[in-house]
């Protein structure tokens, strides 16, 4: 309760930004970005079978792909480079 109101440019800010950073939160992202690319892909299946437009899908599809693609390759650079170099 006795808690500030947060502010810009203040401590919450860069809370926020550490977040990003985190490991956790990368994993999470690649994963929830990835299951979504394959349940849009099985939606795309599902609408071939069932004779419906599936343009609207494959473009979800190709968002979620794309961006789970880009997410798994940051998230192996850097989890490369947070190992480091083996000796």
């Amino acid at each position: 309760m006795s808690d500030p109101a947060p502010r810009l440019g203040h401590r919450n800010e860069a809370r926020r930004a550490d977040v990003w950073k985190s490991r956790r939160s990368r994993r999470v992202l690649v994963v929830v970005f990835t299951v979504a690319a394959v349940g849009s892909v099985v939606l795309v299946g599902v609408d071939l079978v069932v004779g419906r437009p599936a343009a609207g899908d494959l473009f979800v599809a190709f968002l979620n792909a794309l961006a789970a693609v880009v997410l798994w390759r940051l998230w192996l650079k850097r989890r490369g480079h947070d190992e480091g170099p083996a000796h």
